[in-house]
């Protein structure tokens, strides 16, 4: 990987496309790489890429020339994969289009004991929660059922089942990035 000069980022800074394409022609695979080690699925890191790649050419004109443009590109592919990851432990289709490409391991005894951790900790976030905004929110996203079908089961009106399953999700949305932040320190620095 080559190290791009102050010339390069300044002409960068000024709109140049083909100091632009040196730029990404010089980091797109040992980015890609970092970002597969990180996130484990190459079509996640190939997006995380790209947006990186993006942003940089949308933000030209708050690059710093005198700073590392390698170290920003590291950095900025890895808050890219953790908020991909963040919002795929939230998002039910992306949560399984990630779970999909993770390798299978070989100790199934150390996958269940992680695997009863996390039942734990999941039960442990949802038991945070007040009685009927718990049940609500099983009812909606464990059960799958409509916000019209809630509402008629326990006799409430459809504004309030969506008010509290919203309350929930904020909730659980919060202690998740707690826990996912910590989780990411802890493995990954």
């Amino acid at each position: 990987m080559s190290q791009l000069g102050v010339e390069c980022i300044s002409k960068i800074k000024d709109g140049d496309a083909i100091a632009f394409q040196e730029l990404f022609y010089a980091y797109k695979d040992a980015l890609f790489g970092y970002a597969c080690k990180l996130c484990r699925s190459p079509e996640m890191a190939e997006e995380a890429v790209q947006e990186v790649f993006m942003k940089v050419w949308i933000n030209r004109q708050q690059l710093d020339p005198s700073l590392s443009i390698r170290a920003y590109l590291h950095t900025a592919v890895r808050h890219c994969i953790f908020n991909i990851l963040k919002k795929a432990a939230l998002d039910a289709n992306l949560r399984q289009s990630v779970f999909h490409h993770q390798p299978l391991a070989a100790n199934t005894t150390e996958d269940a004991v992680y695997a009863a951790d996390l039942q734990r900790v999941k039960s442990r976030v949802l038991d945070m929660l007040p009685p009927q905004r718990k049940l609500i929110f099983c009812l909606s996203r464990i059960e799958g059922l409509s916000h019209e079908e809630i509402a008629l089961r326990l006799g409430i009106s459809k504004n309030t089942v969506k008010d509290q399953i919203v309350k929930a999700s904020r909730f659980l949305r919060q202690q998740i990035e707690h826990l996912a932040i910590f989780l990411f320190v802890y493995f990954f620095l």
